[in-house]
C-alpha cells in the first residue's frame, strides 16, 4: 500500500468541507442529501436529508448480507450506523483528516485500511461492497473488476452518472451508458436500480445559494479589505494564486447555471444493487 503523504491530494478540499460543516451544523456527512419536495432547502435541513438518504441507501442491503467492505467511508459515520446494525465492517480510504475521525469513531469495531482502492490488497472477501459517492473518483472498470475481486455477493453504487457526452455545466461522474455497458461484460444483474435525480439535485440550489449570499458577498468584504490596505505580502500571494482563483470564481462564483435544474438535465443519481452472476438473491 502507498505512502499515506502522498495519496493526501484531493482529500483537502474534502476536508476542510467536512470541518466546516461538523462545526457549525453538526453533520458529520459528506455526500449528499435525499431532499424531498416538502423540505426547505438551506443548511439547517442539510443533516436531515444526509440521514435519509443513508437510511435509503441501507434498506436496499438485502438479508443476506453479514460483512461490509464500505470504499470510501469519509468520517465513519455511515460505516459506524453499519456496525450499529449488526454488520461485519472494514472501511477503505485515502489519508486524510477524515480518515482519523472514522478511526476514533469506529474505536475498533471495524478495520480502517488507508490507502486507495486501487492499491487495496488483503486476502478476504465480503458479502456487499458498497461505494457511496466514491465510484466516480475511481477508474470504473477497476472499480468494478475489483469491487468482484473483494465480493461473494453484491456490490451497492451510489453515485452519479454523465447522461450524455455533452459536456454541462456541473463535473463529476463517469458515462452512464459506458457503465451499463460494463455490467454487462462482467455479468453483473441490477438487483434494483434507483433513480433519485429529483431527490438529489436540490443539493445544488443550496450550493448556488451558498455562493450567491454568503461566499460571493464574503469576497467583496475582502476585496475591500484589500484595497484600504494594499500589503504587499497580500498582492504577492493573490498574484501567484491568480490562475487557480480565476478559475474557482468562473466555475461557482459566475456560474449561474449551475443548480438543480443543470443537475436533473445533465446527470443521472443512482442507488444500484448489483448482483454477480451465479449468486441467488
Amino acid at each position: 500500500m502507498q505512502n499515506k503523504n502522498n495519496s493526501y491530494k484531493k482529500g483537502r478540499s474534502m476536508d476542510l468541507a467536512h470541518v466546516f460543516l461538523r462545526y457549525f451544523f453538526e453533520t458529520e456527512y459528506m455526500h449528499f442529501g435525499y431532499w424531498e419536495p416538502t423540505d426547505k432547502i438551506n443548511f439547517l435541513s442539510l443533516k436531515q436529508a444526509q440521514e435519509r438518504y443513508v437510511s435509503k441507501l441501507l434498506q436496499m442491503i438485502p438479508d443476506d448480507v453479514k460483512s461490509v467492505l464500505d470504499v470510501g467511508c469519509g468520517s465513519g459515520e455511515m460505516a459506524k450506523e453499519l456496525v450499529e446494525q449488526g454488520y461485519k465492517v472494514d472501511v477503505i480510504a485515502p489519508p486524510s483528516v477524515m480518515t482519523s475521525f472514522a478511526r476514533d469513531k469506529l474505536a475498533g469495531k471495524a478495520n480502517i485500511y488507508e490507502c486507495k482502492f486501487e492499491d487495496f490488497d488483503i486476502g478476504k472477501r465480503y458479502d456487499l461492497v458498497i461505494f457511496s459517492e466514491s465510484f466516480q473518483f475511481i477508474k470504473q472498470e477497476a472499480a468494478i473488476a475489483k469491487g468482484l475481486e473483494y465480493s461473494n455477493k453484491y456490490v451497492l453504487i451510489a453515485d452519479v452518472f454523465k447522461k450524455s457526452k455533452e459536456r454541462g455545466p456541473i463535473g463529476g461522474g463517469h458515462q452512464y451508458n459506458d457503465f451499463i455497458n460494463l455490467l454487462h461484460q462482467y455479468n453483473l444483474t441490477e438487483v434494483n436500480n434507483l433513480d433519485v435525480t429529483q431527490h438529489i439535485a436540490p443539493q445544488f440550489d443550496l450550493e448556488a445559494d451558498l455562493m450567491q449570499n454568503f461566499i460571493k458577498p464574503m469576497c467583496l468584504v475582502g476585496k475591500r479589505i484589500y484595497t484600504v490596505n494594499r500589503s504587499i505580502w497580500l498582492r504577492i500571494l493573490l498574484w501567484f494564486n491568480r490562475k487557480r482563483l480565476g478559475k474557482l470564481q468562473g466555475k461557482y462564483l459566475n456560474n449561474k447555471n449551475r443548480n438543480g435544474a443543470a443537475f436533473a438535465q445533465y446527470k443521472t443519481y443512482r442507488f444500484m444493487l448489483l448482483q454477480a452472476s451465479g449468486v441467488g438473491v
